[in-house]
């Protein structure tokens, strides 16, 4: 893909320019094209809009005091299901959140809110299986991560046309689940044993 402009901002976790990188489409509005850029320096990725996102109010509700620290979960965006995706991976969601997050960017982020990352995973855990799950799906539904916005009920049906739209896609990710599982489950135990999971857990202590 091409590279489009430059963002009207500096990247959130290290102040590097941001460029333009994908297009997604948006599920739950008709298909309205979402831009993302990327920090080439950190790998953040960040859905455009007109002003600078507010990184603390995306990263501190992830930010959970686990006993001996602290702990934040998030899909990662540098994950094998992450490069096979592209714009469908399932853990983007660029029309619900600004920030798409890998281990570096996370750990950039998090020592501005003064903790200092000591251990980051990828565990081979429900999240991640149903991250890779819904990424192949992806490929073969109208609108990306059907099934997670249908079970949110976040999914639109009020005109005739979203109904149709709503049942075939319901259809087509009842017939391909299975098959998608097969593949989907095994790929993500490789990449979770390589440290490319879908879901990262970071640990850290404030300092």
């Amino acid at each position: 893909m091409a590279v489009l402009e430059e963002a009207p901002y500096a990247c959130p976790a290290c102040g590097a320019t941001l460029y333009g990188w994908t297009a997604a489409h948006d599920p739950l509005d008709r298909g309205k094209r979402i831009v993302l850029d990327r920090c080439e320096d950190c790998g953040l990725a960040v859905t455009r809009a007109a002003s600078p996102p507010n990184a603390y109010a995306e990263i501190d509700p992830l930010i959970e005091d686990d006993g001996d620290g602290v702990q934040l979960v998030a899909p990662n965006r540098r994950s094998i299901q992450g490069s096979l995706g592209g714009a469908q991976w399932a853990g983007l969601e660029p029309e619900l959140r600004r920030l798409h997050l890998n281990p570096e960017s996370t750990r950039l982020l998090l020592a501005k809110r003064g903790i200092e990352v000591t251990d980051v995973r990828t565990p081979f855990g429900a999240d991640s299986r149903r991250l890779m799950i819904q990424t192949l799906l992806n490929a073969f539904t109208y609108r990306d991560n059907f099934l997670r916005n249908a079970r949110a009920g976040r999914v639109p049906r009020g005109t005739t046309g979203e109904r149709w739209l709503y049942r075939l896609d319901r259809v087509v990710s009842v017939l391909v689940y299975v098959p998608c599982a097969i593949f989907g489950v095994p790929l993500e135990g490789v990449a979770a044993a390589t440290g490319r999971g879908g879901a990262m857990v970071v640990k850290g202590r404030r300092t």
